[in-house]
């Protein structure tokens, strides 16, 4: 993520554009009614306890952090700047002056520390929690015994001061993600553009929030949400997986409606321990087989990614041939609508070189991370099985790869790897940064723990005259500056 659009390395105060407060223009009073259709309802609208992307993007619309997403990049929010300071180590957000829950009761810092520490109290169970906030300061230990000191101050009303234990580029995005919301001390005001009007097993309803900072821009009166796509005035992403875990795509959606960028990436994993891809050369020879797949590969770094024209290697790669034959199983998920004809297609390529293929199907993705482990069950050579990216930085698709990672299904190990992850989780520069990646993303060309396949696109169908939907590529869209004409 460039940080023009967040801040620079080390500044001590960057106040972002955008800012407002309690003299926002009048909010509006009149407004359409938009009925929209998701792939499912919302399984919970607790912004610590929300994991799939249907419940993640109603609860952002229900409720506000301290920044918000928006295209590539984050924008301010209910804080209206922010300063980096002790060499990325602290983060201080001071919240915009005149702040409300929708109850009217005013919002302050201290909700963000209070919800801040119930998503990591071990009582919660949040995904989020675990996968966000173990960057701060005493998070880990407070996430599994429910104490300690945690580096999250609120020494006045508008200042939360965040104390990593190491620097962090993209604290700014990730503060976007519901988990880091504020949470009322009791009740179920909402802080965001919308709060609830009515839920129902068929239908969500939510009207517009006088009480938002920014209520000048929130054009809908109110958003009706159900699984029907009959009568709706747009049927939304279908993806329902949430970003930062193992991760196939959920439609094919072939046609129709608008193409949305992503930052998935479908990947085979080769698996390097105890089968025959332990051997590199022979791991060179299925990637040269499969440079001839229909459509061909794709790079380890999504298009939409900030820097990926920096960090994806431009040369030529060299390939090799085998010395053998070779026999191997993949497993795969048919929960990934377009894995059979992929499989097929991995197979018929594989064939013209003389590799043996077995497709092993399995009904779940559940299933099929039990079987790819790490480490993978016996038996199985490649595993299907994708990663979508929960903050703007390739960072985060590089971090599969390290020899502890939990997600490293290839089991692949290259210490000198390691330890340019650890140089690039803490480098505050972005070009700097990126230098270090493609550093990286060399290493992996390399080794070929994996092959990124594709990237499949999310879609939005609107009708006719429905205008104002944004997307970002994470995976959040928005919907309050929605109209019908």
């Amino acid at each position: 993520m460039a940080k023009a659009r967040r801040l620079a390395p080390l500044a001590c105060v960057l106040v972002l554009a955008g800012c407002g407060g309690s003299s926002a223009p009048e909010p509006p009073h009149g407004g359409a009614v938009l009925r929209f259709a998701l792939p499912l309802l919302p399984s919970t609208l607790d912004p610590a306890k929300a994991a799939d992307l249907p419940s993640l993007n109603v609860v952002h619309e229900l409720n506000a952090g301290l920044t918000r997403f928006s295209g590539r990049g984050v924008e301010p929010d209910l804080a209206e700047s922010w300063d980096v300071s002790n060499g990325g180590l602290v983060w201080t957000f001071h919240l915009r002056k005149g702040l409300r829950w929708s109850d009217d009761a005013p919002l302050t810092a201290e909700d963000f520390r209070r919800g801040w520490l119930r998503a990591l109290a071990p009582a919660t169970r949040s995904a989020y929690g675990r996968a966000e906030m173990q960057n701060i300061r005493g998070a880990r230990r407070y996430r599994v015994t429910g104490s300690g000191n945690v580096g999250v101050e609120a020494p006045d009303d508008r200042t939360l001061r965040v104390t990593l234990q190491h620097p962090v580029p993209w604290l700014d995005e990730q503060v976007a993600w519901p988990v880091f919301f504020p949470v009322r001390e009791s009740g179920t005001a909402t802080s965001g553009p919308f709060r609830l009007a009515s839920r129902s097993k068929v239908r969500l309803v939510l009207e517009r929030n006088f009480n938002y900072w920014n209520v000048a821009a929130v054009k809908p009166r109110q958003l009706v949400f159900t699984t029907s796509t009959g009568g709706v005035d747009g049927v939304l992403p279908r993806g329902a997986l949430p970003p930062g875990f193992p991760w196939v795509p959920a439609s094919e959606s072939a046609t129709g409606g608008r193409r949305l960028p992503t930052l998935s990436r479908r990947l085979l994993w080769l698996v390097t321990r105890g089968t025959p891809l332990a051997d590199a050369q022979a791991r060179q020879t299925v990637f040269g087989s499969l440079l001839r797949l229909p459509g061909g590969l794709a790079s380890w770094v999504p298009p939409a990614m900030p820097g990926a024209s920096t960090i994806v290697p431009r040369e030529t790669r060299e390939t090799v041939s085998s010395p053998r034959p070779l026999r191997l199983t993949l497993a795969y998920t048919n929960q990934d609508p377009g894995a059979e004809r992929l499989a097929s297609d991995l197979r018929s390529t594989l064939a013209a070189d003389g590799i043996d293929l077995t497709l092993k199907s399995v009904s779940t993705l559940a299933e099929l991370v039990r079987l790819a482990g790490p480490p993978a069950q016996p038996g199985l050579d490649m595993v299907l099985l994708g990663w979508s990216s929960e903050f703007f930085d390739e960072y985060n698709i590089l971090d599969l790869f390290p020899c502890a990672s939990a997600f490293n299904v290839a089991r692949w190990c290259d210490r000198s790897y390691d330890r340019l992850m650890h140089q690039a989780v803490r480098e505050l520069d972005d070009q700097a940064r990126y230098g270090i990646e493609r550093a990286l993303v060399r290493k992996l060309d390399e080794g070929l723990p994996a092959i990124p396949l594709d990237a499949p696109p999310e879609r939005v169908d609107l009708k006719p005259g429905v205008s104002g939907f944004r997307w970002s590529p994470i995976g959040f869209y928005e919907l309050m500056g929605m109209t019908r004409s």
